[in-house]
């Protein structure tokens, strides 16, 4: 057959005329526009998402991919598709002005708007369903490259229809990455992913399998300290259960598959699973975001940002610290940075409503800057024995008073479902702050103090080693904080350039600093009267 060419927004796609099926049809889709940071969507993906394709090549600006008959799988949300994956069968071959000579590709990585799906793959060169022995491959290469473009967690965002992610793993072990913009012809080179292809696990064993399976269970059995916390899991049955299903699995993932569904019952956010590079979802609840990252640029005319901490100050002296993890080790030496910057400021909002968690030795720096004293915000219980119910005692965790200064002024902590781990200790070490408040909605409630367990077939598994409690003596599990003052939303509280909790802070927070202000001012004219 003689090659269509078509013009696609200053990239060049090229099929084969003929018939086959219609993608968009299959994914259709409302949307015609991207997404704000502030919204994401669940993804799915199965054996009814895999399609044979004829071949496949793009060009933009200096840029050529072209592909040969591929298997491809479509991952979708109820907007419609969300990312498309070409695992070549007969070979394939990219050049651009990074390399001087063609790279032979091994998969090939598409983020889009769903709307643009036809037109990536036209009906004539999609020839029918794909092989479900890819399916597993295809999982491993997706979760591990989900989350380098156009996703909050594990949701997806939707980019503009001018954008696309070309990401690109070749059998010589490179990956490359670009950017491109369909409507101005360019594609970007990202040389961060380079030396990070994804890694594909061994070749699946029934020995290896039956060992990884024994070494997860036995590990959990003697060291998982919640298990006081579900009663109603029969750990033992469990085993019975899903062991003969994990030595019957045809593949590595299938295996971790059968592993996560044996750990599922835990509940425990904790509990992470790997297979090589990719992650396999053990157990998630839905915690909503009530933030938005995009709102703070409008809100703050001068919103300063480094090493993951940004920080402003209002022009009527409201000061603003947004922390969006523990995991930087640069975080609280950046903190100090900006304390010293919002140190005249008449009150003071911290947000950390998007901070998931990581190392509590740098919250504890960052908390110690508002806190007077010593302070137990939290208590640690251990396994000490071969029975469940062995528990050492309950150990105290506590802050200290940390840095030249403390912040003594009013203080509003924003906190959120998103809040997990670190965070939530955080917020209990700032309890010991007599200033704050806390404002939004209730955390997460889930701490593990994991530690990481590597197995057989190229995997791992966390293992999370505490019951963490709350300074009350409430396990902090499925509970957390509640806010002192709570938020309730409502419908486009953080679309757009909308964040309406952090707007109410503010007025909330003006009004408390000017209470504070003149209490202040009243107590220094008696003072210098006596």
């Amino acid at each position: 057959m003689r090659p269509v060419v078509v013009m696609c927004l200053g990239a060049v796609l090229i099929w084969q005329s003929g018939h086959g099926i219609d993608l968009l049809r299959r994914y259709p889709t409302t949307l015609t526009g991207g997404d704000t940071s502030s919204r994401a969507r669940p993804w799915d993906f199965g054996e009814e998402d895999l399609f044979q394709i004829s071949g496949f090549e793009l060009r933009i600006g200096d840029l050529h991919l072209q592909a040969g008959p591929s298997d491809l799988g479509i991952g979708h949300s109820a907007d419609g598709a969300v990312w498309a994956l070409v695992l070549p069968r007969e070979g394939g071959e990219l050049s651009s002005s990074v390399v001087q000579n063609g790279e032979s590709i091994a998969n090939v990585w598409l983020r889009f708007h769903p709307k643009e799906l036809g037109r990536l793959f036209p009906p004539e060169t999609v020839t029918g369903s794909g092989d479900t022995n890819k399916l597993d491959q295809m999982r491993i290469v997706a979760n591990a490259k989900f989350s380098a473009s156009w996703q909050r967690g594990r949701n997806a965002l939707i980019p503009e229809p001018k954008d696309l992610t070309l990401d690109v793993d070749t059998t010589a072990g490179r990956r490359r990455f670009f950017a491109a913009n369909m409507t101005e012809g360019t594609a970007e080179y990202v040389s961060a992913f380079e030396a990070r292809p994804v890694r594909l696990p061994p070749a699946f064993s029934v020995a290896l399998a039956a060992q990884a399976f024994d070494q997860i269970w036995e590990a959990f059995d003697r060291e998982y300290a919640m298990f006081v916390l579900r009663a109603n899991v029969d750990w033992g049955k469990l085993r019975e259960q899903y062991r003969p299903k994990a030595l019957r699995a045809k593949s590595v993932y299938e295996f971790a598959s059968v592993c996560a569904d044996m750990l599922k019952p835990l509940r425990d956010l904790h509990i992470w699973l790997r297979v090589a590079d990719a992650d396999v979802l053990v157990f998630n609840r839905p915690r909503l975001a009530n933030a938005n990252p995009s709102a703070s640029q409008v809100i703050f005319a001068d919103l300063k940002e480094e090493a993951d901490v940004q920080w402003a100050t209002t022009t009527n002296k409201i000061g603003y610290l947004a922390i969006y993890n523990w995991s930087n080790p640069d975080v609280s030496a950046q903190c100090d940075i900006a304390l010293e910057q919002l140190h005249d400021t008449r009150g003071l909002i911290v947000d950390v409503r998007l901070n998931g968690g990581g190392s509590e030795d740098l919250a504890q720096k960052v908390a110690g800057r508002f806190l007077s004293q010593d302070f137990v915000y939290a208590y640690s219980q251990f396994r000490n024995g071969t029975a469940h119910t062995n528990l050492t005692k309950k150990f105290e965790r506590r802050v200290k008073p940390r840095g030249p200064w403390r912040y003594g002024r009013p203080v509003i902590l924003l906190i959120g479902q998103k809040c997990m781990s670190s965070t939530e200790s955080f917020v209990a070490m700032m309890s010991g702050d007599p200033e704050l408040t806390t404002m939004g909605d209730h955390t997460c409630g889930s701490s593990g103090n994991p530690r990481m367990i590597r197995l057989p077939l190229d995997m791992s598994v966390s293992l999370p080693r505490w019951i963490d409690y709350l300074p009350d003596g409430t396990a902090i599990d499925e509970h957390g904080f509640q806010p002192q003052v709570r938020f309730d939303p409502q419908p486009g509280a953080f679309d757009g350039e909308r964040d309406d909790l952090l707007t109410a802070a503010l007025q909330r927070l003006n009004e408390t600093a000017a209470t504070s202000t003149s209490r202040t001012a009243i107590e220094s004219v008696n003072e210098h009267r006596q």
